[in-house]
């Protein structure tokens, strides 16, 4: 099916101007996708200490967007019931009617790993959205995954939940594929790619220059409480302690997965830990 165009939502969307309400500054959105077991939780949870940032990992907001953006593209049962006018306020507002409840003047953050199947749409509609996208080692994605199943895992084993994870449509496979295509996009200036090992060795770093990326003014976060009060983490940001387990060839092999800290030329702002 294909989607509404982004040219299209382009040239019909309203100007800023014209759908701010009234007493009510426009909100940023911006979006947080990325590997799995990359960071997103910590980045979050200290997004979420500056006040004026609502930060989610689990709102409904992409699966609205998704399900709302299906019906409403050619061919969808109700495509033909709106302009490219109305969709276009109609798609923007699915994201903000489940945020209507945020503090006045907020910035929002909303993780899902699927905003990147909709990039072009959400640029669309968002002109002034950022994509922040964190990315891990391969290899030490498959040694968490490892070390956290209830099985101990043989060497045959190990290969097997590596190769699965890494194929085209496996875990880490589809996400580096995405990554990979945003990154060669005509977006990639408004990407931040955020290594885990960075965030955790020097959040301070990180902060600093994802405030500035953002262009927001500058915020004084705890580094060794980032969490509390019914928070999914808590603690200093730190890294997890866990050793490495996995053969030194297949750590080789999926390090050489990691394609983002070869770029040769790249618009988009990376910010990659120390080689691991």
């Amino acid at each position: 099916m294909p989607p509404i165009g982004p040219t299209m939502i382009l040239q019909n969307a309203p100007k800023v101007s014209q759908i701010r309400s009234p007493g009510r500054p426009v909100t940023r959105f911006h979006f947080i996708a990325g590997l799995p077991r990359s960071g997103v939780a910590v980045l979050s949870a200290l997004l979420r200490q500056n006040p004026r940032f609502v930060a989610l990992q689990n709102s409904p907001a992409q699966q609205v967007f998704t399900t709302s953006l299906a019906r409403l593209s050619e061919g969808g049962p109700e495509a033909h019931l709106l302009n490219e006018a109305q969709k276009t306020a109609l798609m923007r507002g699915v994201v903000d009617a489940v945020y209507h409840d945020r503090p006045f003047g907020a910035v929002v953050f909303d993780a899902n790993r699927d905003w990147l199947d909709h990039l072009d749409h959400i640029v669309a509609l968002y002109p002034l959205c950022r994509i922040i996208i964190c990315v891990r080692n391969p290899a030490a994605i498959v040694n968490s995954v490892v070390l956290s199943s209830p099985d101990q895992m043989d060497d045959k084993t190990l290969a097997d939940t590596a190769s699965r994870m890494t194929a085209p449509k496996g875990e880490i496979g589809l996400e580096i594929g995405k990554l990979r295509t945003a990154l060669s996009s005509r977006h990639a200036e408004r990407i931040f790619v955020l290594d885990y090992d960075r965030l955790v060795d020097d959040p301070e770093d990180v902060m600093d220059a994802l405030y500035e990326f953002l262009r927001e003014p500058e915020f004084n976060h705890n580094y060794h409480e980032i969490g509390g009060g019914g928070e999914t983490v808590t603690g200093p940001v730190r890294r997890s302690g866990q050793p490495m387990i996995l053969p030194t060839r297949m750590i080789l092999q999926l390090s050489g997965r990691a394609f983002w800290r070869n770029l040769r030329r790249t618009s988009a702002t990376l910010m990659l830990g120390r080689v691991r």
